[in-house]
Order: C-alpha cells, then sequence, then structure tokens
C-alpha cells in the first residue's frame, strides 16, 4: 500500500533533486532493518513498478530508485517535503489525516523506519512494554499525538528535550503499557520483522 511507503519517507526516508537527479530513497540499520528494507523493494516494485538498489554506506542501509515521475507525484500531488529542511518541517499532509484507513498504515511506516519497541523503567514494574516515536518535528509529533487519541491510544504528553550531538529540539510521542501494546498489534501493527518479533516478546514477557 502506498500509504506504507509514505509513512516510511516521513519517518526515515527521503526525496532528493539536487544535481538534476531524482531519487526516492530509505535509510535504515544495516542488520536490523535488513529484512524490512527487503519488504520496502517488493512494495516499492508493487506500488511503484521500480526495482531499488540497496547498498551499505556511511554505516547505514541506503536503498533507492531514481524517478522524476515518482518524486513530482510525491512532492506535487502528495504534499511531501524534500531536500535538506525535511526533517524538521515533515509532517503528514492532510488528505491522510482524517482517513483512518489509510492513515494507520502511515503511522506504521513511521514507526517501522524512526520507531522503538522496548521494555520501559516503572517503577514497581519489571518489564514496561513501550512504543516510542522520536522526532525533530513538532507539527508531526502533535499530529501522531491527536490521531493516536482519536483511536484510543493512551499516549503520553509530548516531551521535548534537547540532543548533544544534535542542534535540534527533540519531541517523543510515547505509548506505554500492555493493553497500548496489544492494541497497536490488533490495530496498527508492524511491518518490519525485527520491531514486530520485539513486541511479540514483550507481550509474552509481560
Amino acid at each position: 500500500m502506498e500509504a506504507e511507503l509514505i509513512g516510511a519517507l516521513i519517518g526515515d526516508g527521503y526525496i532528493s533533486l539536487a544535481s538534476g537527479k531524482y531519487i526516492v530513497g530509505f535509510v535504515g540499520h544495516p542488520i536490523d532493518d535488513l529484512e524490512y528494507h527487503k519488504y520496502l523493494s517488493k512494495l516499492m516494485q508493487k506500488v511503484w513498478d521500480k526495482v531499488p538498489r540497496s547498498v551499505i554506506r556511511l554505516g547505514g542501509l541506503r536503498t533507492k530508485f531514481y524517478s522524476k515521475e515518482i518524486c513530482y507525484k510525491l512532492i506535487n500531488d502528495l504534499g511531501l517535503l524534500y531536500g535538506a529542511g525535511k526533517a524538521k518541517n515533515v509532517f503528514i499532509p492532510e488528505m491522510f489525516v482524517l482517513n483512518w484507513k489509510l492513515l494507520k498504515y502511515i503511522i506504521r511506516g513511521i514507526v517501522d523506519t524512526d520507531g522503538s519497541v522496548f521494555y520501559s523503567k516503572k517503577p514497581g514494574v519489571e518489564k514496561y512494554p513501550a512504543i516510542e516515536i522520536t522526532t525533530i518535528s513538532i507539527k508531526l509529533a502533535e499530529q501522531l499525538r491527536e490521531s493516536l487519541l482519536c483511536q484510543s491510544f493512551r499516549v503520553t504528553k509530548l516531551r521535548s528535550y534537547g540532543g548533544q550531538l544534535s542542534k535540534h529540539r527533540k519531541y517523543k510521542v510515547g505509548l506505554y503499557g500492555q493493553n497500548n501494546l496489544m492494541h497497536w498489534l490488533k490495530e496498527i501493527g508492524f511491518s518490519n520483522p525485527t520491531k514486530q518479533a520485539k513486541a511479540i516478546a514483550l507481550c509474552s514477557d509481560y
């Protein structure tokens, strides 16, 4: 589904028009995201009829293809951002925000690429399931929080903090607890095998 690819682009992907090259690409962990990038490659072939190439460069797994047509579609028709300022200003295009059937796949793509699934620390609870999404875009963080609240998820207030290695403030969207995790698996799910396995392990260990 194209919405899932859009979510992955919002999360940890990019559109580049630099130097006359029209590139759509995704970045991930060379080990943890290897199977997921294989999934993305198949999805790109199915949805966009493009065969991407995956390489490991600068310590990351990079999967990309060249297409002026797809770049212009993503930018002009779907409203996605491109270039160096994308990360700080990225947001979910309004055409998807009010359509949960599509929005949930966009959110899945965002978390598959840029989210975390882990045990959180909580007094009195040894293993507390958690899903967190971290972004430097305040608009994206607010959109995610409001959209998830509307679907009966319990979402913490946005947390903001500065990073030592980044000049940008980061915003964290957090969902904690077994009920949230089970609701996520039922309503949104994961396509990233690594995060899917972590989520299932959290459910079985809780």
